[in-house]
């Protein structure tokens, strides 16, 4: 899925609903209406979602929602079908492998662990 992010101001890592609706094989407006329909805080909503434009193939400026990595997930973790389910095994996987790599990690009981 590394086609579907690109890197935002202050490296901040981002994706658009042009390149969700690409990617998981959905129509631009109604992953639009998904993002318009989340039922989260608006403060969620204000710091994962802008909207921004982009120029159609017929040379219209057209609507589009830029998100983050999080909003990302909130929206896509909704998902049905044979592409949102590879995505979420993938987002589990990724989170167990963080987990054990945590529970590795040994923290120093004494100063001279240290």
């Amino acid at each position: 899925m590394t086609d579907l992010v690109f890197k935002g101001q202050n490296d901040q890592v981002l994706t658009n609903s042009l390149l969700v609706a690409e990617k998981f094989g959905k129509e631009h407006s109604k992953v639009m209406r998904d993002i318009e329909n989340l039922s989260c805080s608006n403060e969620f909503r204000a710091a994962n979602f802008g909207v921004s434009s982009y120029i159609s193939l017929q040379n219209k400026e057209l609507p589009m929602y830029v998100m983050t990595k999080d909003g990302f997930s909130f929206l896509v973790m909704g998902y049905t079908g044979k592409k949102a389910g590879l995505f979420k095994e993938e987002y589990i996987k990724a989170f167990n492998t963080m987990e054990r790599s945590l529970k590795e990690i040994k923290t120093p009981q004494t100063y001279a662990e240290a």
